[in-house]
């Protein structure tokens, strides 16, 4: 894929969509649910409690609940962490007043709603900016591609599975090789 521009006409104020995640829905789906299942788990502390009060629960009783309660809170856990970290959609913005371009990675919060995170192109580390060709076509399949942005957190792609809309584009941010984009080695040693 070479850099260069869409086929897509484009006014200078548009966002342009590079890629969209596959599965949001049911993904949103599961993390609300994971409000509810942490209320299934809060109604349960309360009969746990009292039968520990009282002394007249099994051991096995008491661990598989406590089981239950830990499961419950690792796999909520985990649904909120990637949850912050599955990018949904992938877009460029332009830059007010002719700055550089960024880059809008929408993800979901602890509710299931979508939150918008833009941050300037410039501190997006471009994943494949150093990689060989070979390697970088393997990274690109790959199940989750992961993404970091300096001074914020890591942001998982599924370019395997999901839905590229500019192929050009989006191999060009995850290369370095956007206007406005710098790469680690193109910085001065502090």
């Amino acid at each position: 894929m070479a850099a260069g521009p869409s086929s897509t006409p484009r006014g200078p104020q548009e966002k342009v969509v590079l890629y969209r995640g596959r599965g949001m829905r049911l993904f949103r789906v599961l993390v609300r649910m994971k409000v509810f299942q942490l209320a299934g788990i809060a109604a349960l502390a309360i009969p746990v409690n009292t039968f520990l009060a009282t002394g007249s629960v099994a051991t096995t009783q008491a661990v598989m609940a406590s089981a239950l309660v830990v499961g419950a809170g690792v796999a909520s856990g985990a649904l909120w962490y990637y949850s912050r970290r599955y990018v949904g959609e992938l877009a460029l913005l332009p830059g007010p007043g002719g700055a550089p371009p960024r880059v809008r990675l929408s993800v979901l919060d602890f509710w299931g709603n979508r939150e918008d995170n833009d941050v300037p192109l410039g501190r997006l580390v471009a994943p494949l900016a150093e990689l060989p060709e070979a390697a970088a076509m393997q990274a690109l399949r790959d199940p989750l591609l992961p993404v970091d942005v300096e001074g914020d957190r890591q942001y998982f792609l599924s370019l395997r599975y999901g839905r590229v809309e500019e192929a050009a584009t989006l191999h060009a941010l995850l290369r370095g090789q956007l206007e406005g984009q710098r790469l680690r080695a193109d910085e001065e040693p502090r």
